[in-house]
């Protein structure tokens, strides 16, 4: 007897599926999950029970997590109502939740951040901690050729605590994570992306455009997160669609 067309797709979903968690390092019971990682380019996961492997496809962010991104790599971190948090190439950062509160660690390279109000998401980079208070915040951390990693506020206002003192950076505000203080961000800066605050927005026009409008957006982020992803975002899902386009090419035979 002839199997019907859907059964067959079915069976051809519950196998891709399949492989695609076998495919996943191993997670500990305990290992609290609160996030997921979509890749564009070359990226890659480890933890302290798995060696570096290579990420290919949708998976949930585990605390333990260790996550790092290539030259021309991208890795979008979706955190629900916390926020979301991007990578760009070359950056490495690390998940963990020790006190019960998510904390992304970053250890080197340039990670992106939209932090929801009062989100109970932690950034930290060389031991200073950031953190959202009563309004969502745009913005990034990245390390420079010094070796200092530096924060820059683009939308909204954080909380920076260095050494036990607490610093309030609001909009075009940076700060060296290191013994320093606020400046504000100098206009014909050489960032190669900008952010929330870019003159030429096509980026987060395509990123919102790519979230469909809708509140909940591609990937269930919000279309607010996407925008201040901005490029990361947008090159996420983009990687995506093609991927998705090269491989249903053939899909059209029984």
């Amino acid at each position: 007897m002839a199997v019907p067309t859907f059964m067959r797709r079915v069976s051809a979903l519950v196998l891709s599926l399949s492989l695609a968690f076998a495919m996943m390092p191993p997670l500990g019971a305990a290992d609290p999950v609160f996030g997921t990682i979509q890749v564009s380019g070359p990226a890659w996961v480890a933890s302290d029970s798995a060696d570096w492997s290579r990420l290919s496809t949708t998976r949930p962010l585990v605390a333990g997590d260790r996550l790092k991104t290539g030259s021309d790599g991208y890795l979008l971190a979706d955190l629900g109502d916390s926020g979301v948090v991007g990578l760009y190439g070359d950056a490495e950062v690390t998940a963990s939740d020790a006190t019960g509160t998510p904390t992304i660690d970053v250890h080197r390279g340039k990670v992106a951040f939209h932090l929801s109000p009062e989100s109970n998401l932690k950034l930290q980079a060389d031991g200073a901690d950031i953190e959202s208070q009563t309004t969502a915040a745009d913005g990034y951390v990245e390390y420079g050729t010094d070796g200092i990693p530096v924060v820059v506020v683009e939308e909204g206002a954080l909380m920076v605590q260095i050494a036990g003192v607490d610093k309030q950076l609001t909009r075009g505000e940076r700060m060296p994570l290191r013994d320093a203080q606020p400046t504000a961000v100098q206009q014909q800066t050489a960032e190669p992306i900008q952010l929330a605050q870019a003159d030429d927005d096509s980026d987060r026009k395509k990123a919102a455009a790519v979230a469909g409008g809708s509140a909940a957006g591609a990937g269930g982020i919000s279309a607010a997160g996407w925008t201040a992803i901005g490029i990361v975002g947008a090159a996420v899902i983009g990687g995506t669609v093609a991927a998705t386009q090269s491989g249903g090419g053939g899909g059209g035979g029984s």
